[in-house]
Parts: C-alpha cells; sequence; structure tokens
C-alpha cells in the first residue's frame, strides 16, 4: 500500500523525469531528425502509458493484470529509449518507482528485477563487445538485479515489521481501553455488591444495589460502544470539561465522596487521541481513590492554553509510599491502571506525574501538549 504522503510525489516524479530525458534529447540531437524522432515517439509513448494506465482514474488500472500490462509496457519502453541513447538509463528511476509502489509481493521481484537489467545495461552502454566488455556488462546488471532485489525484500521486511508494531500497539490499546471500561465497572460493581452484603438496613442496601445495576448498564454501554469506535460514549457530543464534570457527577453521587470539577483557560479543538487519554486519566484515577484512599473530598483540575492541557486529580485520602508501590503493586490488576495511564498518555505525547506521601493524599497530574 502507498504511504498516502508518497502519491502525489509518485504521480508527478516520473512525469519530470520523463520531461526532463525528453528536453536533453531535444537539446542533444537537435537537426538529426532520425534519431530524435523516434526517441520522441517511444517518450510520447512511456508518458501516455502512465496517463492511461495510472493517472487516470479507471477502476480497472488497479487489477493485477492492468499493473502487469503497465508494468511490462513501461520496462519494454525504457529498454527501447536505453539502446538508443544510455542516457535514458535515467528514466529507471519512474520505472523503479512503479515496481516498488503498486506491484504485489513477489510478483514486484520481476518488476525490480527487469527495471535493474535495463539500469545495468544502460550503466554498461560504454562498455566494448569483446569478451571482457560483455563479461563487464552482464556482471553490471547481475549486480543492479541484486541489489534491487534486496532492497525489494529489505523494504517487506520493514512492513512486516511495521504492521507487527501496529498489532502490538492496538492490542495494547484495547487492553488499556478494556482496563478502562470493564475492568473498571467490574471492580465498581463487586464493591458495591461486597457493601450491599454488609448493610445494617434496606435503604442503605438498596442505594448499593442500584448503584452495582447502574455501572452495569454503563458497562453494557460502553461495550456496545466500543463495537462501534472506541471514543468513549461520555465524549460524545460534548466538550472535555463537560465530559470530566459528568465523570465526577456520577462517581460522586455513587461512592458518596464529594468531587469537584475546575476548569480555567481556553485551548484550540484537541484531537480524540488526546480528549480520551485524559479522560480515561482521570476515570482511572477516580477508581483508584474509591478502591484506596478512603478520601473525603476530590478535586478535579483542567488548565488549558495555546501549548499545553493539564489535569490534576487531587484527593485528601491517606496516600501511599509511590516508590514502594512500583516495587509492590496491589491495585488488583498487577499495576495495570498506572500503566495504562501512562501509554495512553505517552500515545498522546503527554506525561503522567503522581505525589504521594502516607496520610497527606495524592495527586495524579498529566499534561499533554495541545
Amino acid at each position: 500500500m502507498i504511504d498516502p504522503r508518497w502519491r502525489t510525489t509518485l504521480a508527478v516524479a516520473p512525469y519530470i523525469v520523463l520531461g526532463m530525458l525528453t528536453a536533453f534529447a531535444v537539446l542533444a540531437e537537435w537537426g538529426a531528425w532520425a534519431r530524435l524522432a523516434p526517441a520522441l515517439i517511444l517518450c510520447t509513448a512511456y508518458g501516455l502509458n502512465i496517463l492511461v494506465m495510472r493517472t487516470l482514474p479507471f477502476a480497472w488500472r488497479d487489477r493485477p493484470a492492468a499493473v502487469a500490462a503497465f508494468m511490462t509496457v513501461a520496462i519494454a519502453l525504457n529498454l527501447a529509449l536505453v539502446l538508443r541513447n544510455g542516457t535514458f538509463g535515467f528514466l529507471a528511476i519512474a520505472t523503479f518507482s512503479f515496481a516498488y509502489s503498486i506491484v504485489a509481493w513477489p510478483w514486484e521481484l520481476l518488476a525490480v528485477a527487469g527495471t535493474a537489467a535495463v539500469a545495468g545495461l544502460a550503466q554498461s552502454s560504454s562498455f566494448g563487445h569483446d569478451v571482457a566488455g560483455i563479461g563487464g556488462r552482464i556482471a553490471v546488471i547481475l549486480l543492479n538485479i541484486a541489489v534491487m532485489c534486496g532492497m525489494s525484500f529489505g523494504l517487506l521486511l520493514a512492513e512486516r515489521s511495521v504492521q507487527r508494531d501496529a498489532v502490538e500497539h492496538e492490542r495494547a490499546r484495547l487492553a488499556g481501553e478494556i482496563h478502562d471500561t470493564l475492568a473498571q465497572g467490574f471492580t465498581g460493581i463487586i464493591t458495591q455488591l461486597q457493601a450491599a452484603e454488609q448493610a445494617t438496613d434496606d435503604d442503605l442496601r438498596r442505594r448499593h444495589t442500584d448503584a452495582a445495576l447502574a455501572l452495569a448498564r454503563d458497562g453494557l454501554a460502553e461495550a456496545r460502544r466500543s463495537m462501534q469506535d472506541l471514543r468513549p460514549l461520555v465524549l460524545h457530543g460534548t466538550s472535555l470539561p463537560d465530559a470530566l464534570t459528568n465523570v465526577a457527577g456520577s462517581w460522586s453521587a455513587r461512592t458518596g465522596i464529594p468531587a469537584t470539577v475546575t476548569t480555567s483557560g481556553t485551548a484550540p479543538a484537541l484531537s480524540t487521541a488526546t480528549e480520551v487519554a485524559l479522560l480515561r486519566t482521570a476515570q482511572e484515577a477516580l477508581a483508584n481513590v474509591e478502591r484506596h484512599a478512603a478520601a473525603h473530598r476530590v478535586t478535579l483540575t483542567l488548565r488549558m492554553d495555546a501549548a499545553r492541557i493539564r489535569l490534576d486529580v487531587r484527593d485528601d485520602g491517606r496516600g501511599f509510599d509511590f516508590v514502594d508501590s512500583l516495587r509492590h503493586p496491589s491495585d488488583g490488576t498487577g499495576g495495570f491502571g498506572l500503566t495504562a495511564m501512562r501509554n495512553r498518555l505517552a500515545s498522546a505525547a503527554g506525561e503522567l506525574v503522581i505525589e504521594s506521601r502516607p496520610g497527606h493524599g495524592t495527586v495524579v497530574r498529566a499534561e499533554v501538549p495541545a
């Protein structure tokens, strides 16, 4: 698949190379019409081959048969031009660009080898016709084929490596998404049901049961939403500050811990990745407060300007020894929550800072560029 950043280059560069070589041929052989006319006809045919088979938006142009026909004609015309004038070996630049970009593997090797042979023939056009000259010409052609086919194979390996990295990144992203939605929801449900079991009166038991049901409904909605896209449901049709306010309000109503949201400044429109990273960080921080902090109050502060966005989630709970917690994670997820926050922020070019001391609460700070 052609990288979109190179589409314009691949569309224009062959015409530029062909035009420059045609102009050079006209200047070099002006007046020698017997030699110039066939070269101009071949150049025109090469250009028309690109125009009809690659530039014009015919529906059939990307079919294997059409690609094979295009490359065969391009290599044949390139060869005919090289046999007339070795300078047209530079046209192989254009032919190579198509061989590397539009021919499927492993047929790409045939196109690359054919083009490399033409380039090698042009490079050795000054060699003699004796045994040494013929041997040298063969050696140059074979060297070109080996180098360019090796490059083709190297590009294939690099592309597969990129694809593997992309798959691993997507797996990590999905794992973080599952942790941020379903795992947190299940943890909250278990917490509320355990509290309902220990409740001393029916009203308190009903309140915890209703909270568990609400969490289950939210989890189901998130699961359905995940099948459609990975933008959190709470962000649909609203801004990040409003989404944070809604999340904090729902969390506070469920846990009974007051949570306030303060927003200052304005920022340009944020990417989905940035908004999701900040929202998920807030949700994870609130989940940790519920599970571990025994806090009486939580404050979420969102500061925005043209350069950076900073989110602080501060609680007045028991705090913890941050260094020791890294050595011995005990959040029930093997420390995945902290890792998920860091990875998600890193994917948005941001960073995570945690400040905490036993008895002095905790601050979770996320910073991302605007």
